[in-house]
């Protein structure tokens, strides 16, 4: 008798992802997730390295053996502003569109919190002009954990993922006024609220004040959850 593949309880989707930090950053919102019981889990699956053949290569391993898996791929943008621009412009159609952050994973972090802090470390990078010429790692990190997370270590989470964080993510990613941007972030808060586990009438303009900016990244977070 032929068995039949029993439907998913759940969505499980693989990340394409560049190293450490992705990799931990997965693990925490896994956790996050199961405790609070949301029917979705990331499969991450580190390259060392976000160049484009690396990571497209990556991806066509996988899909070799996965035809129905959901694949995703998510790198920085530093590289692929400068060196490895022609390379993503000319990929072929069977390559999905790359989830970026913008410019790299630690901004994303840093988009799990308060807005002043956000726009604070904006002000740093825009000093020096990191959205134009995304500064080496050499450069960036000291300039980081100054005016960021003073311990900071890649491949280690600065913070839990909890509902005021991942609220705080998804208001900060529709604030006009912030400049960083997070595909993986967007990707994130589309599942959930196709999901159901949004509250539909999320606000995405910035609050007036730092008290209401609290209050409002609470409530912007995953049905049911406290």
């Amino acid at each position: 008798m032929e068995r039949r593949r029993l439907p998913s309880l759940f969505d499980a989707i693989i990340v394409v992802c560049e190293g450490a930090s992705e990799n931990a950053y997965l693990q925490e919102l896994n956790r996050f997730f199961r405790e609070h019981r949301i029917p979705l889990t990331f499969a991450p699956r580190v390259v060392g390295n976000g160049a484009f053949k690396a990571v497209a290569g990556y991806f066509r391993n996988i899909r070799r053996f996965m035809r129905d898996e959901e694949i995703l791929i998510w790198v920085d943008l530093d590289i692929y502003t400068h060196s490895e621009a022609n390379n993503y412009l000319n990929k072929p159609a069977s390559i999905p569109d790359f989830l970026f952050s913008e410019m790299n994973f630690e901004d994303f972090l840093l988009l799990h919190m308060d807005r002043n802090q956000v726009l604070h470390w904006q002000s740093v990078a825009e000093k020096y002009d990191h959205f134009r010429h995304p500064m080496p790692a050499a450069v960036y990190m000291p300039i980081y954990k100054t005016a960021a997370f003073k311990y900071y270590r890649k491949g280690r989470m600065p913070f839990k993922i909890n509902a005021k964080t991942l609220g705080q993510l998804f208001m900060n990613l529709h604030d006009k006024k912030i400049r960083f941007r997070n595909g993986f972030g967007l990707f994130i808060e589309n599942r959930l609220r196709e999901m159901g586990w949004l509250v539909d009438e999320e606000e995405k303009t910035p609050p007036a004040t730092d008290g209401q900016a609290e209050k409002n990244a609470s409530e912007t977070v995953p049905t049911g959850v406290s």
